[in-house]
């Protein structure tokens, strides 16, 4: 976040990277799961037929409505590939391919460590989560959640793109900076 076109300390030392990202693939000649089965490694879990590739590695979930969801990587452009190849190695066409993205789960470093009593007490959207160790902030406005450790590291949650989950993640790391959160 820029405040007055000067970025805080910490978002300067800010490192954020997408883990992971759902990808829902639709062609014009939907597999059936028969055919997915026919693929080597395939199997059928449920309503569902499950695939696990090694290059790239990644799960493809094959559903009942033909539709390929892609669970592992972190690019589009990645994920799209390795459908093509699969839909190929099935012997249907590949035009006609259509996507969505699904939520991302993204990684970040501030390079500070949050105080968990201060940050609960000053931000309203911010709780303890025992479970994990973190505080956790209720990012509405963008989506999502934001889980921050004590070490400063961190994970977001829910928002529909890496610009969205970098943006939330800025936002109230300013927040919590100028509330004397972050040591």
């Amino acid at each position: 976040m820029r405040g007055g076109g000067i970025l805080s300390e910490v978002t300067e030392r800010l490192e954020v990277e997408v883990e992971d990202q759902n990808f829902r693939f639709q062609s014009k000649e939907r597999p059936t799961h028969d055919e997915a089965l026919t693929l080597t490694g395939a199997k059928r879990v449920g309503d569902h037929v499950i695939l696990e590739r090694k290059r790239p590695h990644a799960t493809l979930v094959f559903e009942e409505s033909g539709t390929i969801l892609v669970h592992g990587l972190a690019r589009p452009e990645v994920a799209k590939l390795a459908v093509r190849e699969t839909l190929l190695q099935l012997g249907l066409p590949e035009e006609g391919l259509t996507m969505e993205a699904g939520p991302v789960l993204a990684r970040f470093t501030t390079g500070k460590a949050i105080i968990s009593s201060v940050a609960t007490s000053r931000l309203t959207e911010a709780t303890l989560n025992e479970e994990v160790g973190a505080v956790e902030i209720a990012a509405t406005r963008f989506g999502g959640v934001i889980l921050i450790f004590p070490s400063g590291k961190g994970l977001a949650l829910g928002m529909r793109s890496r610009r969205i989950a970098e943006l939330a993640i800025e936002t109230y790391l300013e927040i919590l900076e100028q509330e004397g959160a972050l040591a």
